[in-house]
């Protein structure tokens, strides 16, 4: 797969979400009087012979002159860092990434329900993160095989997201017509389709357009667990919509079915 690494329009007007934040850190951390930097003589490849903070650093390596053996040499020395030197630098290895990561981000998140957007971009960090103890340096690439993990999770929680989705997009259209959504869900834990706990993940992830990643952090349970429990509440939903068990045109009284 081949990655584009440069700051696209496209990839500009993508609200970033976590990405945002770490930006925002990036940019804190190159900032003087004691920005994050490297030793240019230290990794070489053509590099000025001076400390160099790794926002020129980026820069340089977006310029043509950068060829692929000086941004492994950069890359193999920022991941050896961010495994001895502590947070900042793995922060920095984002930072460095920031416009590979953002294309991926409006790339696999371009047609999603902005709800989803949180959660895709969350996973991609979180697996860029995950693969800087990881990866092989000794290997050659090592921006592009970091963000083709990155690209991996996002894809894995759209699959997901989008899958639930779809499942929602199966309840009947008269669901959000007739009635408040959440009077629908009201009535479905009466009628013991769903749980309440179940009923609360889905107004919160759905209505009220809460990160499942940050609910599942909330309620210290991992998040492919919690979006299958979700999964699998929807599912119910919405048969149980269709086949008459949950009243979708809510009269105070409840649907027939009973408790």
């Amino acid at each position: 797969m081949t990655v584009d690494l440069q700051d696209t329009t496209a990839s500009k007007s993508f609200s970033q979400n976590a990405l945002s934040a770490a930006d925002r850190a990036f940019r804190f951390l190159v900032t003087d009087p004691n920005p994050l930097s490297v030793d240019g003589r230290s990794i070489g490849r053509g590099l000025p012979r001076r400390p160099i903070h790794l926002g020129e650093l980026k820069n340089l390596l977006l310029t043509p002159q950068a060829d692929d053996e000086l941004k492994d040499a950069v890359w193999a020395h920022l991941v050896r860092r961010s495994r001895s030197d502590g947070p900042a630098w793995v922060i920095g290895c984002v930072g460095m990434a920031m416009p590979g990561l953002k294309n991926l981000a409006a790339r696999t998140t371009q047609g999603c329900p902005a709800h989803v957007v949180d959660d895709i971009v969350s996973e991609m960090v979180t697996n860029f993160v995950a693969q800087l103890c990881r990866i092989d340096l000794d290997r050659p690439n090592i921006l592009p095989r970091l963000l083709m993990w990155a690209r991996k999770g996002a894809l894995q929680v759209r699959a997901r997201e989008l899958a639930s989705v779809e499942v929602c997009a199966e309840t009947p259209e008269q669901v959000v017509l007739d009635t408040e959504p959440f009077m629908v869900l009201a009535e479905a834990v009466r009628c013991r389709v769903i749980t309440a706990d179940e009923a609360k993940l889905i107004n919160a992830t759905r209505l009220e357009g809460q990160a499942l990643r940050a609910c599942a952090g909330r309620l210290g349970v991992p998040a492919d667990r919690l979006y299958k429990r979700r999964r699998a509440a929807e599912t119910r939903l919405a048969r149980a919509i269709e086949e008459g068990q949950v009243s979708v045109s809510y009269d105070g009284q409840g649907s027939n079915s009973g408790g």
